[in-house]
C-alpha cells in the first residue's frame, strides 16, 4: 500500500443509534486460491447490551434474475444464500484480530464485537445487469452486503430501527502465482475459400494482450491475404459480452464496442494487409446501456464492465451467479460475390476487474459515513440462526 493513501474505516449505524458497524474496505479481492477475508467489528450501546438480546451478524449473496414487476402469485425471480453468520454477543471472539479490531476493542471495550467471516469458493463476484431507465425495481445482478440486526427473547423478526445492511463487492483477480486459470493464446489463423468463388482469404489475427482492464486499449494485429479472384472492401470489429445463469440454460450477448474501417481498402486479388487497430472495451459514459452487465464500483459509483469469470480449475466451473465472458470478432467483407460472403475470426479476450481503491486500513481513523437507505424488507432467519 502507498504511504500517500489515507487510511480510512468505513462505518455505518443503525437507525436508532444502538448498534454501529465498523469495516476497513469494501472492495475484497477473489484471488481463485483464496479470498481476503472480512474482518470487522460492531460496537454496541451499553445501554442496549441485555442478555436475552442476540446481535447476529450474517454475510449474504443475493443473485436476481428476473424483474421484480413479473413477481407474482408467489414467483421469485431472484436466489438468496446466506454464506456466513455468527451471534457476535453469545460466542467467543475471534483469537487473531486485526489492528483494527485490536484498536476498537481497546477503546470501547466489552461493548465492542470483533467478527470474522471466509468467504466460500464458487461465489461469483458483483455486478448490475443495466436495466432502461423507466424500468423500476432492483436490477438484476449480484449482491453481496453484511447484515446487522438483533434478535430479542428469541424472535426471528427483528425491528428495522436496529438493523444494518452494508454493502461489499466481490472482485475476481488473478494473482501473480497463479497458474491454474486458463489464458488462451491470443492469436487465431483463418483460411477460409469463398461459396461459388475461385481461391481463398487467409487471415490472422493476434492480440498484444490477452487480458485487459475497463478502459484499457485492446489492441488488435491483423494480416490478411487475399488469394480469390474477388475483391475485400472493407473489415468490422465487435466485441461482444457474453454472460448467463450458473443454474439456468440460455446465454445472452450484448455488443460492448464495435468499429468498422476501410483504410487500407480494397484488397484487390492477390494483395495482402497488414494492420493494427485499437478498440476500447468500455462501459458507455453517462448512458445505460440495456442488458450490459457492469460492475458498480460502491465507492466511487462509477460503472466498469463487469469483468470475465475465471476459474481456479476449468474442469469444475460451477459459481453461483452469472458467468460473463467476451469475445472479439473480425469479419471481411467480400464484394461481387453471388452470395453474402464474410470471412469471420473469433477470439476470445479477458477483461480483468480494476482496483476502485488499493488501500486496506485496519485503524479506526479518518471515518467515511456510508449513505444508505434504513428501509429494509426482512426475511425469517431463525433457519439460519436456529444452531
Amino acid at each position: 500500500m502507498s504511504s500517500s493513501v489515507a487510511d480510512s474505516v468505513f462505518t455505518k449505524m443503525t437507525p436508532n443509534g444502538k448498534i454501529t458497524l465498523f469495516i476497513p474496505q469494501r472492495e475484497f479481492v477473489d484471488y481463485l486460491s483464496w479470498i481476503q477475508p472480512i474482518d470487522a467489528a460492531i460496537v454496541v450501546d451499553r445501554e442496549y447490551v441485555h442478555p436475552e438480546r442476540s446481535i447476529a451478524v450474517q454475510l449474504v449473496s443475493t443473485v436476481r434474475y428476473g424483474r421484480e414487476d413479473d413477481e407474482v402469485m408467489g414467483l421469485n425471480l431472484s436466489k438468496e444464500i446466506c454464506l456466513a453468520n455468527v451471534i457476535v454477543n453469545k460466542v467467543p471472539m475471534p483469537e487473531h484480530l486485526t489492528e483494527m479490531q485490536a484498536n476498537l476493542l481497546r477503546i470501547y471495550g466489552d461493548t465492542c464485537y470483533p467478527f470474522h467471516f471466509e468467504w466460500p469458493s464458487g461465489i461469483g463476484p458483483s455486478l448490475t445487469i443495466q436495466q432502461p431507465a423507466a424500468m423500476k425495481g432492483e436490477p438484476c445482478g449480484i449482491k453481496h452486503f453484511i447484515e446487522v440486526f438483533c434478535l430479542y427473547r428469541g424472535s426471528c423478526q427483528p425491528h428495522k430501527r436496529s438493523t444494518i445492511q452494508f454493502d461489499v463487492e466481490l472482485i475476481q483477480r488473478h494473482g501473480s502465482a497463479e497458474k491454474s486459470a486458463v489464458w488462451i493464446p491470443p492469436a487465431v489463423t483463418v483460411s477460409r475459400p469463398l461459396l461459388l468463388a475461385l481461391g481463398r482469404v487467409d487471415m490472422e489475427v493476434c492480440l498484444e494482450k490477452t487480458s485487459v482492464v475497463d478502459g484499457e486499449p485492446l489492441i488488435i494485429n491483423i494480416s490478411i491475404a487475399n488469394q480469390s479472384n474477388k475483391s475485400i472492401r472493407g473489415m468490422k470489429i465487435t466485441l461482444t459480452q457474453f454472460y448467463k445463469l450458473s443454474f439456468s440454460e440460455g446465454k445472452r450477448k450484448v455488443p460492448v464496442n464495435r468499429m468498422e474501417t476501410h483504410t487500407g481498402f480494397p484488397i484487390a486479388p492477390g494483395g495482402t494487409l497488414n494492420q493494427t487497430v485499437m478498440l476500447v472495451p468500455r462501459a458507455t459514459m453517462g448512458t445505460k446501456q440495456e442488458g450490459l452487465a457492469v460492475r458498480r464500483c460502491v465507492t466511487s459509483n462509477v460503472s466498469q464492465l463487469a469483468p470475465s469469470t475465471l476459474f481456479a480449475d476449468p474442469s469444475h466451473s460451477d459459481i453461483f451467479g452469472f458467468i460473463i465472458s467476451y469475445r472479439v470478432r473480425i469479419k471481411l467483407k467480400v464484394c461481387q460475390t453471388p452470395l453474402k460472403a464474410t470471412v469471420m475470426a473469433e477470439m476470445p479476450v479477458f477483461i480483468v476487474a480494476k482496483r476502485d481503491s488499493e488501500h486496506f486500513s485496519h485503524q479506526p481513523i479518518g471515518i467515511e459515513k456510508c449513505p444508505g437507505n434504513s428501509s429494509i424488507t426482512f426475511r425469517n432467519r431463525s433457519s439460519a440462526f436456529s444452531k
